[in-house]
């Protein structure tokens, strides 16, 4: 820490907690915040204070010049934090803010000139994209990308890091017809004319299903014209059959609110990806009025490496260091409880289905219940969560419910989650960012809960991150209280059929196991061998996504930097000035050179805009068909690559052409025809992400079983793309 007194900070910074808040930092906060202030991902257990560890990091940051974003996992928490922490940066001297879906543009762009901003990694992105899509240098909301403190960062930088943000305009439109005509003919079908792939968790048609639509339609199903009816049928089919209401989604307030498989929350801003949007809405009766033309995107994982200084911290960082490291160039650091752990973490429990496991689980619930013991049940849908809870109360126990129905009474029902005899049955919704409190929130029978057992955290599946599982179990025997764990899994839980762990059992013993928990050794070490498989799984997923996407990525950081330098004034635009020099003298002498100037950039700004947008779609519909090169034994990642590189190299003439467009509506004139009509407005949502086109197989090589497969490596090299970008225009400004 060149020029930094250490300890003369960390005296400072205690004295601040203590007058400012009443609390002294522990040796493990403080050296948790070395760790963080030096660029490393650190592993504390809950309770253990992370949240005044990032405080001192910050400090550390403010003494040494830069700006910083602690970017927590919601709202609910940047709002706690802010509130809880601002004693002691006040005392330090240094000015916070914080940001939240709320926020006013202008209550953001006061937030981002102070020293440390409260926010979450998604609204800090969002600002991102605004700033793309911003006229004028006063509209522009970040100030710079100097440091950021990542909450929950396995969560943030991994699970979620694939998720893109986007911003689109909300253009009038009427609905749907083909996608609507593709809708009545699903509803046509029986179960017998479609499959769902367990693997990738789409639905499909089969050969009747195939039959059935083109006598419907009348077209050859799978010639090149039919490609845009083809996608269609297939998101209604996806809609109809393979998403489910209550787990992969709600309906509230005639919206689709999609079901944050992570976080078990509602995402109010999350959509599903293309048409499938659509193809779930009319499955409601739900019709909207608006289209989305997407005008920018960027996956979280590319946003936070837009800070020059990046840490994070967790209660889950391993057995994640490695992907940290391979991603993000972090190393990992876990820092030892202050106390230590009084938690029982019980064996997994093993049923053969899921009725005879969920009796299981409410035995011993009651069980727990009738010594005075607080539960809290992480369910792994709305639904189970719902039904637990109705048979409990059936059963004389007062159990309250949390999800995404309810998430707005969330603070309330976990201030009491830790009182005696307090059963909550949540989705994952409880398992991060919370602090349950034996006893209750003002721990009046702290003693009695103490007595009883602690918290006592029951997870009612195995999920397909073991990080899900830990963080849940997390929520018990906080700084050295004593608690228990148990986690409860059947043969027909999602990750277990998908691993299809049920062949390891023969139908002749199936008896036998539908009345008590499996103890057979070869069935608990495949089960719990699993959740590691799975997880190896989703390491591979997320980089074939990172091959699929890196191509986009370094285009749109080349894009969006050189818009950037227009809207600020940083570059001029000399299109008109080069191309026409005698004509661009005829129109300063009509308009004036200020006013000729600032058209020029206003124009440049929105071709700009037109041109990305135009990026998006031919990248979006690209990624759809993709998979059948294929058939020719060509790896859909280096087609990819190829054909977006081609594309975006074409972009040059499409700007060329229309800034020479608007400079002859200019020289005519006719200045209300320069711009092209903008959005009524601007929206931002997050879209749900796969890298499933990498894997799934062409339709006419479904069915030759065991004969192809996409030859696509699954090492860690990036794909670069075949040839560099064009010289001249993006020569100069976009590579």
């Amino acid at each position: 820490m060149k020029n930094l007194d250490f300890n003369s900070a960390a005296s400072e910074f205690c004295t601040a907690c203590i007058n400012g808040i009443g609390l002294t930092p522990y040796d493990e906060q403080i050296t948790a915040a070395k760790a963080l202030f030096n660029g490393k991902i650190i592993e504390m257990k809950t309770g253990e204070g992370k949240t005044i560890s990032a405080v001192f990091a910050a400090f550390l940051h403010f003494l040494s010049g830069r700006k910083v974003h602690i970017l927590t996992y919601n709202d609910y928490l940047v709002k706690r934090d802010y509130n809880w922490m601002k004693p002691i940066y006040d005392l330090l001297g240094m000015k916070i803010a914080y940001v939240v879906e709320a926020s006013s543009k202008d209550e953001r762009k006061a937030a981002y000139k102070a020293d440390v901003v409260y926010n979450t990694a998604k609204e800090s992105g969002f600002d991102f994209l605004r700033d793309f899509v911003a006229d004028k240098q006063e509209d522009v909301l970040h100030e710079k990308f100097d440091a950021a403190i990542v909450d929950e960062a396995d969560s943030i930088l991994i699970d979620e890091a694939r998720i893109p943000l986007v911003i689109a305009g909300s253009i009038p439109t009427s609905v749907d017809a083909e996608l609507e005509r593709a809708h009545g003919f699903v509803k046509t079908l029986t179960d017998k004319d479609y499959g769902i792939s367990e693997e990738l968790d789409n639905a499909y048609l089969r050969d009747s299903g195939i039959e059935k639509a083109e006598a419907y339609f009348k077209v050859d199903l799978y010639c090149e014209e039919s490609q845009s009816l083809l996608s269609d049928i297939n998101d209604c089919l996806n809609a109809h059959f393979a998403l489910n209401e209550d787990v992969d989604y709600i309906v509230k307030d005639n919206q689709i609110l999609i079901i944050d498989e992570f976080t078990g929350r509602a995402a109010l801003n999350r959509r599903f990806p293309g048409a499938l949007q659509g193809a779930v809405e009319l499955k409601h009766g739900i019709k909207t009025e608006q289209r989305g033309v997407v005008m920018g995107t960027v996956p979280l994982q590319y946003f936070i490496r837009q800070y020059e200084h990046l840490s994070g911290m967790t209660g889950t960082v391993y057995p994640s260091d490695e992907e940290f490291e391979l991603l993000y160039g972090l190393k990992s650091e876990k820092i030892p409880p202050h106390l230590p752990s009084q938690r029982t973490d019980h064996p997994m429990e093993i049923y053969f289905d899921n009725k005879t496991k969920l009796a299981a689980v409410k035995r011993e619930i009651i069980r727990a219940h009738e010594k005075g013991q607080p539960v809290l049940v992480g369910a792994e849908s709305i639904e189970e969560s719902e039904n637990l809870a109705r048979e409990l109360r059936e059963a004389g126990i007062e159990a309250v419910a949390l999800n995404a129905k309810n998430n707005e009474a969330e603070a309330e029902i976990i201030k009491n989650a830790g009182a005696v005899k307090a059963v909550t049955i949540s989705t994952s919704m409880a398992g991060r960012g919370v602090d349950i409190l034996l006893g209750g929130h003002k721990q009046e029978s702290r003693e009695a809960a103490v007595e009883a057992g602690g918290l006592y955290v029951i997870s009612t599946s195995m999920r397909e991150s073991s990080r899900i599982n830990r963080q849940l179990r997390g929520r018990a025997g906080r700084q050295g209280d004593v608690g228990e764990s148990k986690a409860f899994t059947a043969l027909d839980d999602d990750v277990m059929l998908k691993y299809e762990l049920r062949k390891l059992i023969p139908k002749s013993r199936y008896p036998s196991f539908t009345e008590e928990k499996i103890t057979d050794r070869v069935v608990v070490k495949e089960a719990e061998r699993i959740q590691r498989i799975s997880e190896g799984d989703r390491l591979d997923e997320r980089k074939r996504l990172l091959k699929f996407s890196m191509i986009s990525e370094k285009h749109r950081d080349a894009i969006f930097k050189a818009r950037k330098k227009y809207v600020t004034g940083e570059s001029a635009p000399t299109f008109w000035q080069d191309g026409f020099p005698d004509s661009y003298e005829t129109a300063v002498k009509l308009h004036g050179e200020e006013t000729v100037n600032n058209l020029q950039r206003e124009l440049i700004l929105s071709v700009i805009n037109e041109a990305w947008s135009d990026y998006l779609i031919y990248t979006s519909e690209l990624r759809e068909g993709i998979h059948l090169t294929s058939v020719g034994g060509k790896s859909p990642t280096d087609e990819f690559n190829i054909a977006s590189q081609r594309y975006y190299d074409s972009m040059e003439e499409q700007v060329l052409a229309e800034m020479a467009r608007g400079f002859d509506e200019l020289l005519n004139g006719r200045i209300d025809n320069l711009f092209a009509s903008k959005p009524e407005s601007v929206y931002t949502y997050l879209q749900n992400e796969s890298a499933d086109e990498l894997v799934k197989k062409p339709i006419m090589l479904q069915f030759v079983d065991g004969t192809a497969h996409i030859d696509d490596d699954d090492d860690d090299e990036i794909i670069a793309p075949e040839k560099p970008a064009k010289k001249g225009f993006f020569g100069r400004f976009f590579s």
